[in-house]
């Protein structure tokens, strides 16, 4: 597998790799600047866009725009012509604000609390139709929402950061419900914590591990895989590229839980050729 840094930019706190097979473009944000960022074809120039707040969980919309997770609420962002405006604040129960994010199959989102303290939360659906409906509570931090349609049954797989757990339910996006809560990884036992996640063509999840450095690969198996990522702080990681083959990931240059950030690439975008994987296209959410 051949590993390479894309571009000579940094980012502080990358996150929310999304890859718009449309347009062939790669998004994803840096938290701390409070930018969207993107490149065309997965290859500099850089493009930027200033968010108004905060940008965390971020979803492709049916129309070519973006559904951002901001301090307000979802705002809808229009990145070629630089506006946002707000979809819907956020239901009084998530506590605060949004997390991560992503589409469900359905046109709709799935999302959670972002929890940057201890604190309650809890996983959350959205649509443009019929609004907020919580999905469970009685977690930390929410990262990483994944649903795979294995033989038509849908599963949502969705992670709980401080808790080092992967969870997953039963999952119908036309009604905005989950069935029993069970888990589907123990993050822990690579030594760290889940953060972004992406699904790949066979149903397996990619998920970040904080701390280790590295990124797994689970099915409903277990674990599959572990690529050990150089950098200490994994946050996101999607497929893109024309077959969908190549694996791009961000990480965090800040060192946050006691973890020191030591690696030169701290902060870049990577990818890596080879992995012998193929994604699937970015769920998209119906306006």
């Amino acid at each position: 597998m051949e590993r390479s840094r894309v571009g000579d930019f940094s980012l502080a706190w990358g996150e929310s790799l999304r890859w718009d097979d449309r347009r062939q473009r790669l998004y994803f944000v840096d938290c701390a600047a409070q930018t969207l960022h993107w490149l065309e074809s997965a290859e500099p120039p850089l493009q930027s866009l200033p968010m108004p707040s905060l940008p965390t969980g971020l979803v492709l919309a049916e129309d070519g725009r973006l559904v951002v997770a901001l301090d307000d609420g979802l705002r809808v962002v229009d990145p070629d012509a630089g506006t946002t405006e707000l979809l819907s604040p956020y239901p009084d129960g998530l506590g605060g604000r949004a997390n991560d994010a992503n589409g469900d199959l359905d046109g709709n989102l799935v999302t959670g609390t972002l929890n940057l303290a201890p604190g309650p939360g809890s996983y959350w659906w959205y649509s443009a139709a019929a609004g907020w409906r919580q999905l469970d509570d009685g977690i930390g931090n929410a990262n990483g929402p994944v649903v795979l349609d294995g033989d038509g049954d849908r599963t949502l797989v969705v992670a709980d950061t401080p808790a080092s757990v992967l969870y997953a339910y039963p999952y119908d996006g036309a009604t905005g419900s989950v069935g029993q809560r069970s888990v589907f990884a123990d993050i822990g036992d690579l030594g760290g914590m889940p953060d972004g996640a992406c699904a790949d063509a066979q149903d397996g999840v990619w998920s970040c591990v904080l701390g280790s450095g590295r990124i797994a690969r689970y099915s409903s198996d277990g674990l599959q895989e572990v690529i050990d990522t150089e950098v200490e702080l994994p946050s996101d990681v999607t497929f893109g590229g024309d077959d969908l083959d190549r694996l791009f990931f961000v990480s965090i240059a800040v060192s946050i839980g006691g973890v020191e950030i030591a690696s030169p690439d701290a902060g870049s975008l990577m990818v890596l050729d080879g992995s012998g994987h193929r994604g699937r296209r970015e769920p998209r959410f119906r306006l």
